[in-house]
């Protein structure tokens, strides 16, 4: 009768994994694969076609691959462990690395966007229109401040107004300052102004909002310091502690009240170093 039952139960979910796994599994793919073309485009938007086909192998092969190493790598104990942990990073890591991509593509544009307003603003001096002014930014600036300016120009040749080119300029690298600009060409266009004069107010105050910015991480690159420096202290001891005295810590590895403690030391720490990170942290302007 108990090998009746167990035949029967190993029966029914070898019939449940051959109905649900096949779907699930094709799921899977398709979501994996979609996200990866979603990525891919992104990449091209960013002008990093060479670098969108590499990513998109990762991510499509990336969880498989990392998931079998750690199938293999890992102890027979921790197979499930090590499965489980490769195919998380396989789906994180490019996702990461793209964004990593876009910041430092936006932090390059807001470095280079005073010098962008110096040249519209002397060439607006010089008697050329707004137009020929982004040429002649185009000519002049590096990447990526050259690609997004050529992006507006190419959309005003085909047609797309001023005003449209200049929101999807704001959808790609939104800031502030970028903002102000796009208000200011926006608001002279409909009721006149004298543009460079405008350009030079803007410089002034990116170059005073970069002022108080490093001035605020000045000041909060201690806070910071000491938020690593108190995560980092309790495991630093316990690595020392135990490898100078291994048995120190078995009466609390051993006991249930001392597991629950660890992981509540664990817990409180992960949440004291999240506090002290957001404290020390404020948003850039």
């Amino acid at each position: 009768m108990w090998y009746a039952i167990m035949f029967l139960t190993f029966c029914s979910a070898f019939l449940l994994a051959q109905l649900c796994l096949p779907g699930a599994v094709n799921k899977a793919v398709e979501v994996n694969d979609r996200r990866a073309k979603e990525l891919a485009l992104q990449m091209e938007r960013m002008y990093l076609k060479d670098k969108a086909k590499m990513v998109f192998l990762i991510y499509a092969f990336g969880p498989i691959l990392l998931g079998g190493a750690g199938y293999l790598f890992f102890p027979e104990e921790l197979r499930l462990l090590g499965v489980v942990l490769g195919v998380v990073i396989g789906f994180v890591v490019p996702g990461t690395y793209i964004k990593y991509l876009e910041g430092k593509r936006k932090s390059k544009f807001q470095d280079q966007l005073v010098d962008t307003l110096m040249i519209l603003s002397s060439s607006l001096k010089g008697g050329l229109s707004l137009i020929q002014a982004m040429e002649v930014a185009v000519e002049e600036m590096p990447v990526p401040m050259s690609e997004e300016v050529g992006v507006i120009l190419g959309e005003n040749k085909m047609g797309v107004s001023l005003e449209d080119s200049l929101s999807h300029l704001y959808q790609r690298m939104p800031s502030t300052a970028l903002n102000q600009l796009i208000t200011a060409i926006l608001l002279a266009r409909e009721t006149g102004g004298n543009l460079p004069i405008i350009f030079q107010r803007i410089v002034n105050t990116i170059r005073e909002n970069k002022k108080i910015q490093q001035n605020i991480d000045n000041l909060t690159l201690q806070g910071k310091i000491q938020g690593v420096v108190m995560s980092l202290l309790p495991i630093g001891f316990a690595m020392i502690v135990t490898s100078t005295n291994p048995k120190f810590f078995n009466q609390m590895l051993n006991s249930d009240i001392g597991k629950t403690l660890l992981v509540y030391a664990a817990i409180s720490e992960v949440i004291g170093a999240f506090l002290i990170w957001k404290i020390s942290s404020f948003k850039e302007f």
